[in-house]
């Protein structure tokens, strides 16, 4: 977490009197645009009206709460029918379950009864806040992106689910209103989101946004150039391992590493999987895997070494909007990973989708799985 003292100065702007909003500062200003218009919604959530919940009522609550998700459609949400509406709402809201078990279950696990179609994380945790605000918290694009500027991104573990990551969001949320002394869950999320939306808190900020932009550029030229190059050789090796046909980056399939050629080891076309635009794009992403024989592309990779995360993150997105990707990595070291947990946050990579499912991981990770997945090719039982 950056300094109290930086804090401090922030907390001075979200008090401050605003004349936008007649003398309200932000902080009294939640009151009026959020708290006033989530009191129907609430009622709605109770235990008993959830049972005799009607489907008007239903898209009512949809449509307040999924605000800042993806772009999703009510006529989903209604699809689900208003029984497993209910049957799914009184799961997550009032179960004895732990939860994350709840939170991944309800909006994400496709083979659990209580999943629902069309709801995303922000709908799930403002059903919860609103259910018990002094234990749950909202859980945004915008609280990613803030508590990343805040240093107060938790690191998330391989194979962690989105229940599991919202635990350790919503600690986070804990922690920093220690600080702040809030203690209020409320204040805490207009507090985190008004940073990340640079309304708050911009100066005090840029100082240290302006040292990581520095140290992004900085680096070893030839010694990063060797990293990208076994690191691309992995994914490759990976990908074969795996039984996917491997793409790599047009302009690298001369490169080597480990006396293996590229061009020798990877498909000599790109397959036809969207437009000759996307296609175009796509081309030059470093690794590709496609399900084997067909057009079909599993996981796009981008490895940032010396160039800004944002470029690799705005390549796999111009693909993302005409191709529904369902798995895009960055790999980097971990010291950027920081940097990679505020650049997914912008708007364009919310709307497009790409920040739920691109994923950062660091070549020791990668080299990890290739020295695993070697050591079971070799074993035989």
């Amino acid at each position: 977490m950056i300094g109290e003292e930086k804090i401090k100065k922030i907390i001075e702007e979200f008090n401050e009197p605003r004349s936008e909003f007649n003398g309200l500062s932000y902080k009294a200003y939640r009151n009026v645009w959020f708290d006033k218009r989530m009191e129907k919604i609430k009622r709605l959530l109770s235990r008993e009206r959830i049972q005799n919940l009607t489907i008007d009522e239903a898209i009512t609550i949809y449509n307040e709460m999924s605000v800042g998700g993806p772009k999703l459609y009510p006529n989903t949400f209604k699809e689900n029918g208003i029984e497993k509406i209910r049957k799914s709402l009184l799961y997550l809201l009032y179960s004895d379950k732990p939860i994350d078990e709840r939170f991944y279950n309800f909006a994400y696990n496709s083979e659990s009864e209580y999943k629902l179609n069309g709801v995303s994380r922000a709908f799930a945790s403002t059903a919860l806040f609103l259910s018990n605000p002094q234990k749950y918290p909202i859980w945004n694009s915008a609280i990613d992106g803030g508590l990343a500027l805040l240093d107060l991104s938790p690191r998330k573990e391989r194979g962690e689910n989105q229940g599991e990551t919202y635990v350790k969001i919503s600690e986070k949320l804990e922690e920093l209103d220690n600080v702040c002394k809030f203690n209020d869950l409320n204040y805490i999320d207009e507090f985190v989101e008004l940073i990340f939306h640079e309304k708050i808190g911009v100066d005090v900020l840029k100082e240290k946004t302006e040292e990581k932009e520095k140290k992004l550029i900085k680096g070893e030229p030839e010694e990063e150039g060797k990293t990208h190059t076994k690191t691309q050789w992995i994914l490759i090796k990976i990908g074969i391992i795996k039984g996917y046909d491997v793409w790599v980056a047009k302009n690298d399939t001369n490169k080597e590493y480990n006396n293996e050629k590229f061009g020798n080891l990877c498909l000599k076309e790109i397959p036809q999987f969207s437009s000759s635009e996307a296609l175009g794009i796509a081309q030059y992403v470093d690794v590709i895997w496609f399900k084997k024989g067909t057009t079909f592309p599993v996981s796009f990779f981008e490895i940032e070494t010396t160039t800004s995360v944002y470029s690799g993150l705005l390549r796999l997105n111009d693909i993302r909007i005409d191709f529904p990707m369902d798995k895009a990595y960055i790999i980097s070291s971990n010291n950027r990973r920081s940097l990679f947990d505020t650049q997914i946050q912008r708007k364009t990579f919310n709307s497009s989708g790409l920040n739920e499912i691109c994923v950062f991981e660091t070549y020791e990770a990668v080299e990890e799985v290739f020295n695993l997945l070697e050591k079971m090719q070799k074993t035989s039982f």
